[in-house]
């Protein structure tokens, strides 16, 4: 069967990356290496096909499928399925790309070995950096903005839910304060972010309760209505 040139292309640097065992690719390899049977796949040699072929690549950037890593040598990485942050060390751009377009994957891995261990620590970095600009540095939940004092919480939990583990509609910017009462319960939300609360035995539990009447909305990303249904259930709320 025939394909259209993006496709052929597309097959291309699945071929090439899986032989590689790396999302990391040049131009010239995938011409080298490539090219011959992406043009027998779309059936269509022309008279610059490797002129094509960089149409083609500029248009996957423009689809997000591709990051472009560095010019001198024309290096890109794949976005064109989903990356998984233990495989290899990756540029602080391609995971925020991956971050950004749902495809960056936390794996249940044996964080004893060292390289593995150190690589999921730069994605939760990347992760709590994003979440913090989505919520212009500031608790979702009070004013507090001094960066200590905020986290990046998951909605439904890092062991419960491996496809939130990345995903920046599972992720919510709160204070210290407000953290705990999420994570245990005190405090829910509707699909529409209305807040939903349970009273405490502690005055001091159910003063910041009372204090707690608006959840700001983020820049983009807002919380999913599927984690905010994991979340209620979880907490008795349905």
């Amino acid at each position: 069967m025939t394909l259209i040139w993006r496709d052929a292309v597309i097959n291309g640097i699945v071929r090439l990356t899986e032989t590689k065992d790396s999302k990391i690719f040049t131009r010239q390899e995938l011409i080298d290496q490539q090219l011959p049977l992406i043009t027998q796949e779309a059936d269509s040699t022309g008279e610059t096909p490797s002129q094509t072929l960089s149409r083609v690549l500029q248009e996957l950037r423009d689809e997000n499928l591709l990051e472009f890593i560095r010019g001198k040598h024309g290096t890109y990485y794949s976005l064109i399925h989903n990356i998984d942050i233990e495989h290899e060390d990756l540029p602080n751009k391609v995971i925020d790309k991956a971050i950004k377009e749902h495809k960056l994957n936390f794996n249940n891995v044996n964080v004893s070995e060292k390289t593995i261990e150190t690589r999921q620590r730069i994605g939760q970095r990347r992760l709590r950096s994003l979440t913090l600009n989505n919520y212009h540095s500031r608790c979702a939940l009070c004013d507090i903005s001094d960066e200590k004092f905020l986290i990046s919480a998951h909605l439904a939990r890092w062991a419960d839910n491996y496809e939130g583990r990345g995903d920046l509609a599972n992720i919510v910017c709160l204070c210290r304060f407000h953290d705990p009462l999420v994570e245990y319960g005190y405090i829910s939300f509707s699909d529409d972010l209305r807040i939903l609360k349970k009273k405490s035995q502690s005055q001091m539990i159910n003063l910041v309760l009372e204090k707690t009447n608006q959840f700001t909305n983020p820049i983009a990303d807002k919380p999913n209505a599927k984690y905010l249904v994991l979340h209620r259930k979880r907490n008795g709320f349905e």
